[in-house]
């Protein structure tokens, strides 16, 4: 999707390292199963999360199992294959990414948007089948996005991302996760991790948004000033996902779980903030 939410490698355990890397690498074979090669590419961080996320409240768990992938054809990798949330992620992997590439033709225009918008279509067209429902809720939020930037600079557009996140999991959450009280700390935790997405990369495009005269809901401040109220929401956003993601009732991966909220969400939030590229884990 975008990238930001990833643990902070250097203080994960080997075995953690292993199974977060288990889930994204399965996501991207789900992918290629359902919706071909070519999305692929579009497997990111903020969805693996979320995978690990709903696999560690549940007993009932895909199978791990080594297989090849396309960047290294001769080495095995453990890789969580198959079920319902490796199915959900993938899906959700290949419409938003197909719906930011539209986004990026409406702002842009490029041969190269184009070009990863009509590479997408296929496979979103597959996944808009798979889940129809997912892909009503993204063209909705976006549509609520799309209204309020034609007015001025505005952050509450970043409630709206969040709403469209909370929404994605509300509807597809897992029949094993039963507790209404756990489900609706997990509905506003996507809605706090959707509203810190939203902003991260709103203020990471800040420079490149003014250049290009398109709207950011920070083009109203200065630069500094803008650093400034976006580090002071995303940490106060921080602070609430970690008082309820310490509350969840872990079956397995806590460590995990807890390393991206509490080590790597400010990490990223401060590379962003200092104009420092990310990298790949």
């Amino acid at each position: 999707m975008f990238g930001y939410v990833r643990p902070m490698k250097t203080e994960l355990l080997v075995r953690e390292l292993t199974r977060y890397r288990s889930a994204y690498c399965g996501i991207c074979k789900e992918i290629g199963q359902r919706y071909g090669q070519l999305p692929r590419l579009a497997v990111g961080y903020d969805l693996t999360m979320l995978a690990l996320l709903l696999l560690s409240l549940t007993d009932e768990q895909p199978p791990v199992e080594a297989q090849t992938c396309l960047v290294n054809p001769i080495q095995k990798r453990p890789m969580i294959k198959g079920g319902d949330v490796m199915a959900y992620c993938a899906a959700l992997t290949v419409l938003l990414a197909y719906h930011k590439a539209a986004d990026n033709v409406t702002d842009e225009a490029t041969f190269t948007s184009k070009t990863i918008r009509l590479l997408l279509t296929r496979g979103y067209h597959k996944a808009k089948r798979d889940f129809p429902d997912g892909d009503r809720l993204i063209t909705d939020h976006l549509s609520r996005l799309t209204a309020l930037e034609q007015g001025p600079p505005d952050l509450s557009a970043a409630r709206i991302f969040g709403d469209l996140l909370a929404d994605l999991v509300r509807v597809f959450l897992p029949a094993a996760i039963s507790e209404e009280q756990i489900r609706e700390a997990l509905v506003l935790f996507a809605s706090l991790t959707g509203r810190w997405i939203y902003l991260c990369d709103a203020i990471d495009d800040l420079a490149r948004d003014c250049n290009n005269e398109n709207w950011n809901p920070f083009s109203g401040m200065d630069p500094e000033s803008a650093r400034a109220e976006a580090d002071r929401q995303m940490s106060g956003i921080e602070v609430e996902m970690d008082r309820i993601a310490a509350l969840l009732p872990y079956r397995r991966d806590a460590g995990i779980l807890s390393n991206i909220v509490t080590l790597g969400l400010p990490s990223v939030r401060r590379a962003v903030l200092a104009g420092q590229p990310l990298g790949r884990l």
